[in-house]
């Protein structure tokens, strides 16, 4: 179910900060007809942090009726506290998703016996769970044996990774069965080869039927024409990258004109410079972007 190319979702907001249906429900349909395998909502490219318990219901309720069981909904519902995680995740299973992103618990940085109990916690609730590794900006990293110990939890299906360790994930694949799904989009080709599943990819917010081929290509075997779409795209991967994610990738989603460039705090619109150089990425790219190309006249 959870494979493929998945999309981690941007949030929009309106002018006032407030969710934008109309414009969550657009990105959805776009992103079915463009052939994206499985939105991930309410993560970190959804500004979850800053989503409240109300908002995270109404993002999954709305994904999930826009999605029409065209394609899974799978819904953030990691948090530091073990008690609200579960709460959380009862919330999404409810709601009709289909499965659940679960990150390492952040900042009180629990240890690894601390980690397993936290997931084993959610896992009670018998809902699907992706286990996300995210040192970056968890501070917290899976060891091996801790994965061993995730794959004994009946709930827990697959692993998202962005360690940007290659040979992590090789030795993930020697002991566990569990998917492997990247959480990099820059070695998502990588990772695949090293017997991936798919990606949860930020480039698929601007380019998801694009990165959707390069993926499928790349599990179907199709090494060379895989290669060259993953270098084709590899500038926009660094790119969404320039500033703290997802401040970029929703900048080039407005450009595009799906959403305003509305974020909450403390994240912000990128710096002009940063603009800039994404504008110059997606022109060289030739990337159809209306929006981009007519502004390219005024700079």
């Amino acid at each position: 179910m959870f494979q493929g190319s998945l999309v981690a979702l941007i949030t929009p907001f309106s002018s006032n900060g407030r969710i934008d249906t109309k414009a969550l429900e657009s990105l959805i349909e776009w992103q079915i007809n463009e052939g994206t395998d499985g939105i991930v909502c309410c993560g970190t490219t959804g500004e979850a942090c800053t989503l409240s318990e109300t908002d995270r219901k109404k993002v999954i309720e709305i994904c999930v009726k826009s999605a029409d069981g065209r394609i899974p909904i799978i819904a953030g519902t990691g948090t530091c506290d073990t008690r609200q995680t579960v709460r959380f995740t009862a919330t999404a299973q409810r709601l009709g998703a289909a499965g659940c992103l679960v990150v390492t618990p952040y900042y009180n940085k629990p240890t690894q016996r601390g980690c397993l109990a936290h997931f084993r916690e959610v896992s009670n609730v018998g809902f699907p769970i992706i286990a996300y590794n995210n040192p970056g900006r968890a501070v917290i990293r899976f060891t091996v044996e801790l994965v061993q110990g995730l794959s004994a939890l009946p709930s827990v299906v697959a692993i998202k990774d962005s360690s940007r360790d290659l040979e992590f994930v090789r030795a993930l694949r020697k002991v566990t069965s569990l998917m492997i799904l990247s959480g990099e989009d820059d070695l998502t080709f990588d990772i695949i080869q090293e017997g991936g599943a798919g990606v949860i990819s930020v480039i698929g917010n601007v380019v998801p039927r694009g990165w959707r081929e390069m993926v499928h290509l790349a599990l179907a075997g199709q090494k060379e024409k895989a290669e060259r779409l993953a270098h084709r795209y590899a500038p926009l991967c660094k790119g969404e990258f320039l500033e703290t994610n997802p401040q970029c990738i929703k900048y080039l989603v407005s450009q595009m004109g799906k959403c305003k460039p509305v974020f909450r705090l403390p994240l912000v619109l990128p710096t002009l410079q940063t603009q800039n150089s994404l504008k110059q990425i997606v022109l060289e790219l030739a990337l159809p972007f209306k929006t981009l190309r007519a502004k390219e006249r005024s700079f």
